[in-house]
């Protein structure tokens, strides 16, 4: 698995040095310096957009900032080590990760030959990329740096507009995961389409990457290695499901999971976890998968490391009561999590789901016969008295089952949407 790292604030505390280096270089130009706490606000997007933040507002124009960069480099090149220290943890977490075989890189704004430094001194031999601001290539949030470091770890990666694609399909691209502290990061990874972890000992607050939408945020850095358990060895899972069952379901119940942790009180990492595991049953069979989940959470001693046997018993209960069809409340709000995460009430993605659950089930099946059959389940679950239960009411899924039966009752209108769907199939 390649695992990209950011490092300002993720790696590394770097503040002391960049606002040192920023205030000697201020001082050097005749403005005003501040305090070095007052610097975490500034980082972020390169030394450039630093010193403009640094710089009185009416004073930021580029000739300035490029003087007191000037000052800046040379005076950082000799001193960014000096208080730049690890986070607690990072260490560890890094010899743990090296240890499994995973290749790791650095991806950051900082300009490349500081980057080169800082990484070599205090993770020599560790990093199988580093690439920070180069000349001529856009900095993060755009996601180039991403596909130079995925392209010097993939002889073979043909970079597209939309990303990276192989041109050997016997050689597929190694599972990625981003860890990094700042929406700038956030948006990088969304740019390059590739998982994102957050983590809070950074430069930008929990309550502001939560304020922003950052759905999987970890606290201690040990924590990272249940998302790349996760990711490279639970997730890939669903790829072998059905089409309303595949990877994209189970990250979808898993951000919206966290969310619901959050307003509920819940803990973040267990509600993570369960709803990774949550559908895994489907591999024996679909009747009885919950339970199905539950026993595969429950036997898998990898999350022994993490979580407790009690926490577990309260897992497997919980993936255990997401099914739509119980008739019991969930046991725990863990469960109540998970299922209504599960619900996923898009009117359109519901009704193509219901279609190619029909199709599956009625493979050489003419359209009349997969509408019926979905025209009926719709009717059973999702209609009024339907046996679909909404345990915690949230509003995404209050406000998409009202219009989903709106949709059910304006039987043309389905009938059109699943003729669509049906047409698209049968070109693909």
């Amino acid at each position: 698995m390649t695992i990209i790292f950011d490092l300002d604030g993720t790696l590394l505390n770097t503040i002391d040095d960049l606002g040192y280096a920023c205030n000697y270089a201020l001082e050097h130009t005749g403005y005003p310096t501040h305090r070095i706490e007052d610097y975490p606000r500034m980082v972020g997007n390169g030394i450039n957009n630093l010193i403009r933040r640094a710089l009185p507002e009416s004073e930021q124009t580029e000739e300035n900032i490029l003087r007191v960069r000037a000052h800046f480099v040379p005076y950082y090149n000799t001193h960014n080590c000096d208080y730049t220290r690890p986070y607690e943890g990072i260490p560890e977490l890094l010899s743990a990760l090296k240890a499994q075989g995973h290749q790791l890189a650095v991806a950051s704004n900082k300009y490349q030959a500081a980057t080169e430094k800082i990484v070599n001194h205090f993770f020599p031999g560790i990093f199988d990329v580093i690439l920070g601001e180069r000349e001529g290539i856009e900095r993060k949030p755009n996601p180039q740096i991403v596909y130079d470091i995925l392209s010097r770890l993939t002889a073979n990666a043909v970079l597209q507009r939309s990303g990276l694609i192989v041109e050997d399909d016997q050689k597929a691209l190694p599972s990625i995961l981003y860890l990094g502290d700042s929406l700038v990061d956030r948006d990088t990874a969304a740019n390059a389409n590739v998982p994102f972890v957050a983590c809070s000992w950074g430069f930008v607050p929990r309550a502001q990457l939560i304020e922003a939408g950052v759905t999987r945020i970890i606290d201690q850095p040990q924590d990272l290695l249940l998302d790349v358990y996760i990711q490279q060895s639970i997730l890939p899972q669903y790829d072998a499901f059905d089409g309303g069952h595949k990877r994209d379901h189970a990250e979808t119940v898993i951000a919206e999971s966290l969310k619901l942790a959050r307003t509920n009180d819940a803990d973040e990492t267990m509600a993570f976890v369960i709803a990774a595991y949550h559908d895994l049953g489907l591999r024996f069979d679909r009747e009885h998968h919950h339970i199905h989940s539950g026993d595969i959470l429950m036997a898998d001693e990898t999350l022994r490391q993490w979580f407790t046997h009690d926490q577990l018993l309260t897992m497997r209960d919980a993936v255990e009561d997401h099914r739509a069809s119980g008739k019991n409340p969930p046991r725990t709000i863990y469960g109540a999590i998970v299922a209504e995460a599960d619900r996923q009430i898009d009117p359109l993605t519901v009704i193509h789901r219901t279609m190619a659950y029909s199709q599956k089930l009625y493979p050489d099946g003419d359209f009349d016969t997969l509408y019926q059959r979905s025209l009926d389940h719709l009717h059973e679950k999702y209609a009024e008295g339907g046996y679909l239960h909404l345990w915690l009411n949230s509003e995404r899924n209050v406000q998409g089952l009202a219009q989903l039966r709106t949709l059910i009752h304006d039987e043309p209108h389905l009938r059109a949407l699943c003729r669509e769907w049906f047409d698209n199939q049968k070109q693909n």
